[in-house]
This record gives C-alpha cells, structure tokens and sequence, in this order.
C-alpha cells in the first residue's frame, strides 16, 4: 500500500490516511475491502453518557478540523461522523464500574457527499482550553485615569503535560498517533472500549477524540 499524506486546515490538527491500489482481478467477496485508512480528530457536539444510552443509539460527532482525503475530496470542519453505541454499561450497586462502545460508519464531506467508513476510537483528550482575557491592570486612582502599566503580552499554549485540573496547565496535543486516555482521571480505553471505574463513562461537550477509520467509499 502506498502512504499519501494528507493537507490539514486549521489549528494544528491533522488526519492521514494510506490507500491501497485496486485489482484488476480481484475475486469475489462477501464485504467490501476498505480502500484506506486514517485517523480523524473529532468532537463531541453531544453527551455521551453510559447511564443514558443504549445499544443501537445514534451518535453524533463533529471533525475536528478541515482536511482533504487523498483522491482530493475535502472534509470540512464540523462535517458529521455518525455511528452507534455497540454497548453501554451504567454503574450499580453491584457492580461500580461502567462501559461505553462506539462505532462509526458515515463521514460527511463537501457538497453534502457521505462516505461509508468503519471507526473506532483510538484516544480521547478533555475539551481545549480557550484561554481567557487577561486585565489590562489595576485601574487608576484618579477619577477617569487610564491604564498606564505595561502592556500585556500574548497567551501561549504549551504542549506537553496531561493534567486537566487548572486552565494554568499544559494540555496534551492533539495529535493523530496518539492512543489510550490524554489528560482526563479515571477514565481508561482499550481495544475500544471506554471504562470509568466508580462513575459512569460520560463524554461532555467539547471532549476530542481520535477516531481510527478504514474508509470503503
């Protein structure tokens, strides 16, 4: 299979995908083989919480950012990737710990196109932190004095750290090739499979994701 990079838009996000060459001769099958695969930033417009949902529920999530797939085809920010829970598990009495699985299967792109896809999460990172306005300083004594204090400089993200607790600390990157859990306490992910020990698995809005995707066209 031959890798194409693909073009991102936007924010330091960004989606690869690799395509395989078609055959000419290719033999019968019962399902149709994926012609790529990638790894979509995503999230989430909608709660997902494993106390309320239930096999088979519609879910909804909105890219990330803006990119282009490599035959060309542009997926905008906030295009669509729709799927279902495959299980959901809310905590009990006996039995603290809960679950939450989602697939996907269709990706929104330009012109109100659709794709079929097959997506799994791959990581989960807590919402970007916008940073807030900072005051300019005190205000003057004087009645209708102005600011004279130095000038306030330009707030920077650092990109490194996982904690989530302080809005002063660094936020794990977005990136692709990450896996598991970034930045958010007790929540695990494996093979899938969201699990949050004493709570239940809920995903607020803002969460980002990585969705691993096999596309199919």
């Amino acid at each position: 299979m031959n890798r194409i990079g693909i073009v991102v838009l936007g924010a330091a996000l960004a989606a690869s995908f690799c395509y395989g060459q078609g055959s000419t001769s290719a033999p019968a099958q019962t399902a149709p083989a994926a012609i790529g695969h990638g790894a979509v930033p995503v999230k989430v417009v909608k709660t997902l919480d494993s106390s309320k949902l239930k096999e088979g529920d519609t879910i909804e999530v909105a890219t990330a950012g803006s990119f282009k797939l490599a035959d060309g085809t542009l997926v905008p920010k906030g295009s669509k990737l729709t799927g279902q829970v495959m299980a959901a598990k809310a905590r009990s009495k006996g039995d603290p710990d809960s679950q939450l699985t989602l697939t996907f299967d269709k990706l929104n792109v330009a012109n109100g196109k659709q794709i079929t896809v097959k997506g799994t999460v791959q990581a989960v990172f807590p919402p970007q932190e916008e940073a807030e306005p900072l005051m300019a300083g005190k205000a003057s004594g004087a009645a209708g004095g102005g600011y004279t204090g130095p000038t306030v400089g330009t707030v920077t993200d650092q990109k490194s750290g996982s904690s989530m607790e302080s809005s002063a600390n660094a936020q794990p990157v977005l990136s692709p090739t990450a896996v598991g859990v970034q930045g958010m306490h007790g929540l695990e992910l494996k093979d899938g499979v969201l699990t949050s020990k004493g709570k239940n698995v809920k995903l607020g809005d803002g969460v980002r994701m990585i969705v691993h995707v096999d596309i199919f066209g």
